[in-house]
């Protein structure tokens, strides 16, 4: 079934891989290549496409270093605490390290603060593998803090304090929990550690969002920044949706009451460039006519498809 009054696609100024994660994949690609026996510890980062690109490769994939008999391990993107590379090691197993220089800053500061003797508030998802990870660099003097909420039920504490955050936090929401943590702790030092991609594609989809009649957002579930994207999204424009790949988009939000003349399309940033190009195509593909594609200033469709390829 063709889809009427299409005519526009926008794709946004900012989406897709950031630097943690290309360097995390080529890092990986690497070491597969060159390795015997190559194990990735839980997902090299959170994108399906990806991590079973790299299982039809013959990497092997684990969840914990429990199941890694021999052979070398990558830690992912998110990385991990130094308890996990203590028992790697213990196991003889050699490591290559994939966690993102970004992700390594904070462990750097949160291991710091601690041995200083200070108390840390870090905001972000305690399940999140990046959260996890942060904690166990000072699992004693770290407390994770998902909300606003959540620091309103703090008790009150005089000594040295200071707040962190995930990398992928939504900015708005740190900075809340910023404002709201110098009120009740003057003493409070804070690290705004949200990495610049993440700020530039929140950034990127808010500046989207009013100009688009149904917001795309390629990412998978499992995908911490894809789903905030999708989040942001909806304050502005209500048709967002976040979609895993190209067979996710459905006719139906199409043919609503409301017609939809132009889709604006951001990504995660552990989403390839081909997941990207795939749903262009499948709108294009679903149109009832020939559709301007709008990309942001130099990254156009011939030129950003190579390295994301599945074949690559």
């Amino acid at each position: 079934m063709k889809i009427s009054g299409l005519k526009k696609i926008i794709v946004a100024d900012h989406y897709g891989f950031c630097m943690g994660v290309k360097n995390a994949i080529s890092i990986a690609r690497e070491t597969a290549a060159l390795a015997d026996t190559c194990t990735i510890l839980k997902e090299i980062v959170h994108n399906d496409a990806v991590v079973e690109n790299f299982k039809r490769k013959g990497v092997e994939q684990a969840r914990s270093i429990d199941a890694i008999s021999d052979g070398t391990v990558i830690i992912p993107a998110h990385g991990v605490s130094p308890e996990v590379l203590r028992k790697a090691e213990r196991k003889g197993l050699k490591i290559v390290n994939a966690t993102c220089p970004l992700v390594i800053r904070i462990h750097k500061i949160v291991k710091k603060l601690a041995e200083e003797g200070y108390r840390v508030l870090h905001f972000g998802d305690p399940d999140h593998d990046e959260t996890v990870g942060i904690v166990g660099w000072a699992p004693e003097r770290v407390e994770v803090i998902a909300s606003l909420e959540a620091l309103n039920a703090y008790p009150d504490y005089e000594g040295k304090l200071a707040l962190t955050s995930q990398t992928t936090a939504r900015s708005a929401d740190f900075a809340a929990v910023e404002q709201e943590a110098r009120r009740r702790f003057p003493q409070i030092e804070v690290f705004n550690t949200i990495c610049n991609a993440t700020n530039q594609r929140q950034e990127a989809i808010v500046k989207l969002a009013p100009n688009v009649d149904l917001i795309l957002v390629v990412g998978s579930p499992s995908s911490a920044n894809s789903n905030r994207l999708v989040r942001i999204s909806r304050t502005i424009c209500s048709e967002s949706y976040l979609i895993n790949s190209a067979d996710d988009i459905l006719v139906d939000w199409f043919t609503g009451t409301k017609p939809i003349a132009t889709v604006g399309i951001s990504a995660g940033a552990s989403t390839p460039d081909f997941l990207i190009a795939g749903a262009i195509d499948r709108l294009r593909d679903m149109a009832d006519r020939e559709i301007e594609v709008v990309y942001p200033s130099g990254r156009r469709r011939d030129n950003r498809l190579a390295m994301d390829s599945p074949q690559s």
